[in-house]
């Protein structure tokens, strides 16, 4: 069985169709938000944060049980499956795949999921995703806790500061030359600094290696 190809989907003001109103949709509708996605929920009932969110206009709420083809002229790009019931589940996806929207069913009970979601730590502008491929879903627990024990903030911090530097056009003529500094800070103790609190030295320490480029 292929492995997946892992992506970062863009769903800025796409439309987006989340079937379901429990506790599995809540999360997924939450995590839609924040992508900044349109989000149109179809269930005849709704978790109160559910609610609370379709009463500010959050989301479009279509409070109805689901019917066959009942998203087909919202035509979304992305469908979410997170009813309990799996019959539901699977006509869902059989409808997504008639417009050809990518579909994941939440509960498992169908094989027709186009892609499955990974577990992250979301620390803007970083983001860490993790998945076994359904091998060990307690590993990637693990995997998670550890990794946010890391102060994913001070790589967030870090990454801010990659970031301006590349929009910066006075930092190396070639990609070999800022790939050099961006290995030299990497290799250097602002991230040490910055996981003991102490971000002013890290900021001077990572000015002092970008001043030190700019003159060579």
């Amino acid at each position: 069985m292929a492995s997946g190809y892992p992506v970062m989907l863009h769903l800025q003001d796409r439309p987006v169709a989340v079937v379901g109103g429990g506790r599995v949709a809540a999360r997924k509708v939450r995590q839609l938000r924040k992508a900044g996605a349109r989000i149109l929920l179809i269930s005849p009932q709704a978790t109160d944060d559910l609610i609370e969110m379709a009463g500010a206009g959050e989301v479009l709420w279509r409070r109805e049980s689901y019917q066959r083809d009942s998203f087909h002229s919202d035509m979304p790009v992305l469908v979410i499956a997170a009813t309990d019931d799996p019959r539901v589940n699977q006509m869902v996806a059989q409808d997504a795949q008639r417009i050809r929207a990518l579909c994941n069913v939440s509960d498992g009970s169908s094989q027709r999921s186009d892609f499955s979601n990974m577990a992250q730590i979301d620390q803007p502008p970083l983001t860490i995703a993790l998945s076994s491929h359904g091998k060990s879903p307690a590993l990637i627990k693990m995997l998670k806790a550890r990794l946010a024990d890391e102060r994913a903030e001070d790589w967030a911090t870090l990454a801010d500061w990659l970031g301006d530097l590349r929009a910066d056009g006075e930092v190396g003529n070639s990609q070999p030359q800022r790939q050099e500094l961006y290995r030299r800070i990497l290799a250097s103790n602002v991230l040490a600094l910055l996981r003991q609190g102490r971000a002013e030295q890290a900021r001077q320490v990572f000015e002092r290696i970008v001043e030190g480029a700019k003159a060579e």
